[in-house]
């Protein structure tokens, strides 16, 4: 089968459509044939070796986690899903596994789930990573409701979906991006936007209950100056380690430090 593959460590130049071996499913797995899929930041890190898959499968490799399509082939041990079934979910290339940037990919069943009626192929392939990293961040922050979110990267895959999410649940958005997303920003919740490109927001005196930085670039002393006491902030940069984790929050001033990550869980 066809592949869009990586044949090394390295820049686009690197990558180019392969012949691979059509995927078998093994024990609690089953077998996609991918619809959609899309492109995510990991992509590019794992093309360029900045991120090395956990496990090493070689060249060549195939990128993408994301991915909509429909069931081809069930393996041992899988109930609940049928040849034939809509799916959407996530692909492993960073655990070595091949990823949905193919015509088949085999995952195991508990990644995938039934599509949303209603749901394009290319609308469910857009979800999965990013809406799952603005939600887990949220969801960390606790309740939202009355509170004033400011989203770093409100344009991006997962800001525009944080944008979207802390609207939903109550929160008053303010949304940083280019001047060229401003419209697209308001219409999907904001209730004010903040050029980057001509207003630095962390000199502005105002405060935040939350700082969403969906660019992962902000650093702890910018979002000092613009966090509410008590006030937590998210970010899509991972700090899980204890030391990194504890040298935020002393920059942060003992504030709330949140690592979003795109957690696969049934009921989201």
């Amino acid at each position: 089968m066809k592949a869009f593959v990586a044949r090394s460590y390295g820049g686009p130049e690197v990558m180019g459509v392969g012949v691979i071996p059509e995927p078998v499913p093994r024990r609690g797995e089953v077998v996609v044939e991918v619809h959609a899929s899309s492109v995510n930041p990991l992509d590019w890190m794992l093309r360029s070796g900045v991120v090395h898959p956990r496990s090493e499968g070689g060249f060549p490799m195939v990128l993408g986690t994301d991915l909509a399509g429909t069931v081809v082939a069930i393996g041992e041990g899988v109930t609940g899903l049928v040849r034939g079934t809509s799916v959407y979910g996530t692909a492993s290339p960073a655990a070595g596994a091949q990823g949905a940037h193919a015509e088949q990919v085999a995952v195991p069943a508990g990644q995938i789930h039934r599509m949303p009626t209603g749901l394009s192929y290319e609308e469910a392939a857009a979800l999965p990573v990013a809406a799952l990293t603005a939600l887990d961040g949220l969801r960390q922050c606790g309740d939202v409701r009355g509170k004033t979110v400011l989203v770093n990267g409100a344009a991006g895959g997962v800001g525009h979906f944080a944008v979207q999410i802390a609207r939903a649940r109550g929160a008053t958005v303010t949304a940083v991006c280019s001047p060229a997303h401003a419209a697209q920003v308001r219409e999907l919740g904001a209730a004010k936007v903040i050029d980057f490109e001509s207003e630095d927001f962390t000199r502005s005196g105002r405060k935040y209950d939350v700082v969403f930085d969906a660019h992962g670039a902000l650093g702890g002393a910018s979002v000092a100056r613009v966090l509410a006491r008590g006030g937590h902030h998210v970010t899509t940069l991972p700090v899980r380690e204890g030391i990194l984790r504890s040298l935020w929050r002393r920059l942060l001033g003992g504030r709330t430090v949140i690592a979003a990550t795109p957690l696969d869980r049934d009921e989201d």
